[in-house]
């Protein structure tokens, strides 16, 4: 069909008039380079090792204690000893996420610890994890979790709340049994 399509779009772009037996072959030279282009092999690409684990380990300690503040790919490859696009290569082959998005959802992460345990406004989470702005913390966190702050911290507390209400401990079936028998 994709063949069709092309022999059918030389056919609309080729001019009317005494030359237009030549449209026959412009359409074979077309269909052979569709051909080729089809049949291309891909190359195979080269297979980019994953981060050692202990290069790993540090440039996650450095995301972890300055997470607050703007932090480069320059500065991440520095702690991890390498260029910036070995780096980036090879962090996303060692955790699936590019560093900057490993870097939003560290900050996302703990914005959700600070949404939970305080009652700080959202604007003053926003710069404490990292954020320039509120809005900026605010289109991060939605894509990320899927619920502005604001509604992820009613429904953290509601589901807090349920648990509190909820017994602390099942009684075991020894001390039902005591307590029926000493009735």
């Amino acid at each position: 069909m994709l063949i069709e399509l092309h022999r059918a779009h030389a056919r609309i772009n080729l001019p009317a008039g005494p030359g237009t037996h030549e449209a026959p072959r412009a359409v074979e030279a077309i269909d052979r380079e569709l051909v080729i282009h089809l049949t291309r092999p891909e190359l195979p690409r080269a297979k980019v090792n994953a981060l050692p684990k202990w290069r790993l380990r540090r440039v996650e300690q450095h995301i972890a204690a300055h997470f607050e503040r703007g932090i480069s790919l320059s500065e991440l490859a520095g702690v991890a000893g390498l260029s910036r696009m070995h780096f980036a290569a090879q962090f996303r082959a060692a955790t699936g996420y590019r560093p900057r998005e490993y870097l939003l959802h560290h900050r996302i992460e703990q914005a959700k610890s600070l949404l939970t345990t305080s009652e700080r406004a959202l604007a003053d989470i926003a710069l404490a994890v990292g954020f320039s702005t509120q809005a900026h913390f605010s289109t991060v966190f939605k894509r990320i979790s899927g619920e502005t702050p604001a509604r992820w911290r009613a429904a953290s507390k509601n589901r807090r709340l349920d648990v509190e209400a909820l017994p602390r401990r099942r009684p075991s079936w020894d001390q039902d049994h005591i307590a029926s028998t000493a009735a």
